[in-house]
């Protein structure tokens, strides 16, 4: 017993997957029908020609016009369905209407094997035979949607000449009745399959479109978290830095100033805590943006030798500290300058640097650079950091890149760290082309290495001043700087007066481009957010930093 039809849906309810489906088999009702109905008028034409000198005109002419009245009639609901697009509710009656329909050329037909049998020539019965086994044969898979459909129009159209069969007074005829009675059954079964498989694929249509739109819907809601949270993340890190460039301001304006050598310990140790707070800031930004594709490379020429020496001096104090030594051991065969990002090169080789004198309590760290390959046109390099430290163990090795992890619970105690470190420089050389490998012993030392390949670059046209020169005694000039915070307005204005440049601070950037144009100014300082910068510097502000840029442009 099939199961009772499922409630139309309302306009506040969306349509189950059965519904849907089932909808979908009456539509394909109409779709499939039009070949249908010309194969079907086709072959009365062919019937009524073939046997008209056999039957009687009145009822080769009474048959063709009630086979062709059945046909307009079925092309007119073909027609109208067609125009009205009826929606799902409204195709129960569609369905209702294209199977009285069904049912109308069953009979027709169902007819003519009753009618146009009634002869004892052969050739007109097994056209007749032929005509309606091969009616019933296209129809399996035309109708095969809505079964019920099918099953009337066999019913009709093949009952009658079986009745025919079975009622023949002729031998054999018992046998043709069985084999088209067997016949019937074929084509029921056929048909019954072709409808499974039917419902089996638009099922997995609308089950996959479902998946699609909840994968689309989940992509969507990801997207908006992802934009969420880089919106979060550059909120905080300007209200973070905000107060970090105050705090940071204040301790490079104490450390050069007279202390004791109490007060100098005290304000080492605010301003290391400060720096630690610092990188661990930037090292969640940095992750931020690497995961959310956002972060961007350079590519531009620069001294290979020179950026990795920068490195290596940047962490020498840090190393001392420790009294541990720091060696850097260059290729002699290293090109002099090569294409890429020096500042992404540098934050790696740092966070590896960093990583090997945190962990290491005795004895070296050795930054090398070697020269794998090289050609007229590019260069393939090796980084490596090797230390004398606490080594890694296997199972240590294979979770050391994963975001958050260290060695265990025990080595962020002793050693503190996010655990973003390795992380981040694993997806930078990964970026740059690269793959960051480590080969450790436990409690022998660890080397961490990666390979790089550069195209070949050449000196720039200008070369600034080295960071490592003695600065001059001072700078000349006057700056505008527009600086709403307080504490800020006074790090700015002690890091300029250090320098020996004179300043005036405005509250916000509106008034600091009405000022310009009233006065000379010698160099403007302004939120990155407006229009016409020239140079960038982030906060928290270093005073080294801060001379070197004001350096470059104080002196055009």
């Amino acid at each position: 017993m099939s199961p009772p039809p499922a409630p139309a849906p309302t306009a506040d309810r969306s349509p189950t997957i059965d519904e849907r489906v089932e909808a979908e088999m009456t539509r394909l009702l109409y779709r499939a029908a039009g070949f249908g109905l010309f194969s079907n008028f086709v072959l009365a034409l062919v019937l009524v020609a073939a046997t008209f000198a056999v039957h009687p005109r009145a009822l080769q002419v009474g048959w063709f016009s009630a086979i062709l009245a059945v046909t307009i009639a079925r092309a007119a609901l073909q027609v109208a369905y067609r125009r009205a697009d009826p929606s799902l509710a409204a195709l129960g009656r569609w369905r209702a209407a294209f199977q009285a329909g069904v049912v109308l050329a069953g009979l027709t037909w169902g007819a003519a094997g009753w009618l146009y049998f009634a002869t004892e020539e052969f050739l007109p019965r097994m056209l007749l035979v032929i005509t309606l086994t091969g009616l019933n044969a296209g129809a399996a898979r035309s109708l095969a949607a809505v079964p019920l459909s099918y099953r009337l129009y066999v019913l009709t159209s093949l009952a009658p000449l079986l009745v025919r069969f079975v009622t023949l007074d002729e031998p054999g005829s018992w046998t043709l009745a069985a084999v088209t009675f067997t016949f019937a059954l074929f084509l029921l079964n056929t048909a019954r399959f072709h409808h499974t498989d039917l419902q089996r694929l638009w099922r997995l249509i609308f089950e996959n479109e479902g998946l699609v739109a909840t994968m689309t819907d989940a992509k969507e809601r990801a997207e908006a978290a992802s934009r969420s949270k880089s919106d979060f993340l550059a909120t905080m890190s300007h209200e973070i830095r905000t107060p970090m460039n105050g705090i940071m301001g204040m301790l490079q304006v104490l450390e050069h100033s007279p202390l004791d050598t109490d007060q100098r310990a005290q304000v080492g140790i605010a301003a290391g805590s400060a720096e630690t707070l610092l990188r661990l800031l930037n090292d969640i930004l940095d992750f931020s943006k690497i995961e959310s594709g956002k972060l961007e490379f350079e590519s531009a020429s620069f001294a290979l030798p020179g950026a990795v020496t920068e490195v290596a001096s940047l962490l020498r104090a840090r190393a001392a500290e420790k009294r541990l030594e720091l060696q850097l051991v260059l290729d002699p065969a290293l090109p002099a300058y090569i294409v890429g990002d020096a500042v992404r090169l540098k934050q790696v080789l740092l966070n590896l640097t960093g990583n090997a004198i945190k962990f290491t309590a005795r004895g070296r760290v050795v930054i090398t650079v070697a020269t794998v390959r090289r050609d007229a046109e590019v260069a393939a390099l090796r980084f490596g950091v090797r230390d004398t430290g606490i080594g890694i163990d296997p199972a240590t090795q294979a979770r050391l890149f994963q975001v958050f992890s260290q060695g265990d619970s025990s080595t962020t105690r002793r050693f503190g760290g996010t655990g973003l470190g390795l992380a981040i420089s694993q997806r930078l050389v990964n970026r740059m082309g690269g793959h960051i490998a480590v080969d450790s012993v436990a409690g022998a030392g660890a080397e961490f290495f990666f390979e790089l390949t550069f195209p070949l670059g050449t000196p720039p046209a200008h070369l600034t001043r080295s960071p490592f020169a003695p600065p001059p005694a001072s700078l000349e000039g006057r700056v505008l700087v527009a600086e709403d915070d307080r504490v800020n307005q006074r790090v700015i204005e002690l890091l300029l007066g250090k320098l020996g440049l004179r300043c005036v601070i405005v509250a916000d950037g509106a008034m600091a481009v009405e000022a310009v144009p009233l006065e000379h100014w010698d160099a403007v300082l302004m939120d990155c957010q407006m229009p016409g910068m020239d140079d960038f510097l982030a906060k928290p502000v270093r005073q080294d930093e801060l001379r070197v840029c004001l350096e470059k442009w104080l002196a055009k």
